[in-house]
């Protein structure tokens, strides 16, 4: 800003020019669509274990995965530095699927310490049930108006994970399965066509099926040839049959591992 100031001197008047700086310091201002899930991806992150020294940098490298990038067509790799810089951790041995079992497969492992599923991981519990994307052009985090075409920026994800997650486990591996069903197992679903396919037979022995039933009826183990041969030879497959109500009991008891199956 230039204002002029008259000044006296020896009877004279003259105008001088002061200049004034004004310092204009930029202000990073969020919009509520991304504030919002800048927000719930940080009290996620933060209510997960001792994690809330990395939740500011997890969030970072995610948003870098997307923002800014066009929505259809997402490339997988997008996530490669997110991934490389959450690695699973549990141990071998705990690594537990779901295929149509979700609300109960979680129930159980939120209660005790004997399997890990993908949304009992860090990344899994900060980003399921959520929707995001972003546009070419600006730095925003959209959570509607994605368009629904695949691959997509969340589709690209679970696919990372549930891939990165089948091939991180270990020993034994363990699935739970909804015995109701016509085909409790479909090679179609994302047990099925993902992770299945990425169980790695040099890390894992045996894949134990937890095939969940009515009291008194349901498909029985018979039912899973197609799993058995899509498994490869040299992994194990076993499985049993339990009553639904069998592992709403072990929940409520909070029966220690391995006495539900």
């Amino acid at each position: 800003m230039v204002s002029k100031k008259a000044v006296a001197i020896g009877g004279a008047v003259t105008v001088g020019v002061v200049m004034v700086a004004v310092v204009v310091v930029p202000l990073v201002l969020l919009t509520p669509r991304t504030a919002q899930f800048r927000a719930t991806f940080m009290k996620r992150c933060e209510a997960y274990g001792e994690t809330s020294h990395i939740c500011e940098k997890t969030l970072a490298t995610f948003q870098q995965a997307y923002v800014g990038k066009k929505h259809c067509d997402f490339s997988e790799g997008n996530y490669d530095q997110l991934f490389a810089e959450t690695p699973f951790k549990h141990p071998c041995g705990k690594t537990m699927f779901w295929s149509k079992t979700k609300d109960l497969v979680h129930e159980f492992t939120k209660k005790r310490d004997c399997f890990v599923t993908l949304e009992d991981t860090l990344l899994g519990s900060v980003l399921d049930g959520l929707e995001w994307c972003g546009k070419e052009g600006n730095r925003e985090t959209y959570t509607q108006q994605c368009q629904k075409c695949q691959p997509n920026p969340v589709s690209s994800f679970w696919k990372t994970a549930s891939t990165r997650f089948t091939q991180h486990a270990c020993d034994e591996a363990s699935v739970m399965l909804d015995g109701e069903r016509k085909e409790p197992y479909n090679s179609n679903s994302f047990f099925g066509g993902v992770e299945v396919p990425n169980l790695q037979p040099y890390k894992v022995t045996r894949l134990a099926v937890v095939l969940v039933t009515k009291e008194s009826w349901g498909r029985t183990c018979e039912s899973l040839g197609s799993l058995r041969n899509n498994l490869h030879r040299s992994i194990d497959c076993t499985c049993r049959a339990v009553a639904r109500s069998h592992v709403e009991q072990c929940i409520k008891d909070y029966t220690p591992c391995g006495a539900c199956w």
